[in-house]
């Protein structure tokens, strides 16, 4: 079990770390887009939507490091993060979704609950 959690743990910390370089990325590309488009009209839309979408990537990100980290260092409160993390994470197929499978499958077990106890 304790391997599982290790596993875990990595598996966060990459997802945190893709997730964080997805939301800079969004945001400077639909800056840059909206820059070259030349549309007046198009630039408010594509920040609007550029900012959103990229805070909330880095806003998931950054949670899914500490979670990841909180896992790997055995914090109590990890478990549960995780659990809600793998709950939000399922609507994001495919991988989303397997890792939130996994995450329920090996957090709910009783010796996971022990371990991070």
């Amino acid at each position: 079990m304790e391997l599982h959690i290790k596993i875990l743990g990595i598996l966060y910390i990459i997802s945190g770390i893709l997730a964080v370089f997805g939301g800079i990325l969004i945001l400077l590309l639909f800056a840059v887009g909206g820059i070259l488009a030349g549309e007046v009209r198009v630039l408010p839309i594509l920040a609007a939507i550029a900012t959103v979408l990229g805070c909330l990537l880095l806003m998931i990100g950054v949670a899914k490091l500490i979670c990841g980290w909180g896992l790997l260092a055995r914090k109590k409160w990890s478990r549960v993060f995780a659990i809600i993390l793998a709950i939000l994470s399922l609507i994001n197929i495919p991988f989303g979704t397997a890792l939130g499978i996994y995450a329920l499958w090996i957090l709910f077990k009783p010796e996971a609950e022990r371990l991070l106890a």
